[in-house]
């Protein structure tokens, strides 16, 4: 945090890509198997960061009649981001008891905090799949391990909208707000741990896949098919004629500021949120491009 308030870098790789090995994996996702029971398949939508487009693609998600978005009045979900927290509740347990140690593991509360927290959420609509959402990947590589079978859906967006967004909507005077270098270096690192889950990547698996927000809004339609077929949710059963009425949540050009920002909005007629970077100067896109330059090939977005 002294690192985040005086300007500094503060996040490294290991804050997003946790080791896990093969084993530790199995024994946490059936922990948290046993801990959740048999409920319907969750749905889980993380993004890259903050104003990556994770509001966008829940409501798609939410209007279809077999999902319940946000279950418990949940409308963030930071368990996985919570994962460092965690940990350090299991030392201090383990220190009152040391050989504890040898029968649990660092994850292993958080793997069955998840199952139990899960099977409670169902509990209050057993008839549909819950929907979660978090604007973080912080701990990516532990999401299909404490939340084994969910189907996971990872959002990007353009690193630059994501920092101009990020400048535009959340306070500079607040302690805890980032500078442009921060930002570049939260994207980039966020960018690289999703991009381990593209289909040729090191965690490839069928329970993630990954959405580009500019793909979505070019064409909903064909990326909430894609979104429904992942999920395994009927196509027929979906509103598609309300796709296009949808207001906007959240948008760095709302009049409004603070809690009202997040309240459904009428989308204008030129509303458009996809290259708001174009206007930058040639030195601040420079700028960005020495600190993320590389992981915005990565994701295929032009440099």
């Amino acid at each position: 945090m002294t690192k985040r308030v005086l300007g500094a870098r503060f996040l490294n790789d290991e804050d997003f890509m946790p080791r896990i090995s093969p084993e530790q994996g199995k024994h946490l996702a059936d922990l948290a198997r046993r801990a959740r029971g048999d409920i319907n398949t969750p749905i889980l939508v993380l993004g890259v960061m903050p104003r990556s487009g994770t509001n966008f693609v829940r409501d798609l998600v939410s209007k279809h009649p077999d999902v319940s978005a946000d279950p418990g009045r949940l409308y963030e979900f930071p368990l996985l981001h919570a994962a460092g927290d965690a940990a350090a509740f299991t030392r201090d347990f383990l220190r009152y008891f040391p050989r504890n140690e040898e029968v649990m593991g660092k994850y292993d509360v958080l793997a069955m905090l998840a199952g139990a927290w899960f099977r409670e959420l169902q509990a209050q609509d057993d008839a549909k799949h819950i929907l979660l959402k978090c604007p973080h990947v912080q701990d990516l590589t532990l999401a299909r391990y404490i939340f084994p079978d969910a189907k996971i859906i990872l959002c990007l967006r353009d690193g630059r909208d994501v920092v101009e967004s990020s400048l535009k909507t959340f306070s500079r005077y607040s302690l805890t707000s980032k500078n442009f270098r921060q930002l570049a270096d939260e994207w980039r690192l966020g960018t690289e741990a999703i991009m381990t889950f593209d289909d040729t990547g090191k965690n490839a698996n069928s329970d993630t896949m990954i959405v580009r927000y500019e793909d979505v809004v070019a064409d909903t339609h064909e990326n909430v098919r894609r979104l429904l077929s992942h999920i395994g949710l009927a196509e027929d059963r979906y509103p598609w004629d309300e796709i296009d009425k949808m207001p906007v949540r959240g948008s760095s050009r709302s009049k409004v500021s603070n809690d009202d920002r997040w309240k459904p909005e009428e989308k204008s007629a030129d509303f458009n949120p996809v290259k708001r970077w174009a206007s930058w100067s040639d030195a601040k896109i420079a700028r960005f491009d020495r600190l993320a330059g590389n992981a915005l090939e990565l994701a295929g977005y032009e440099r």
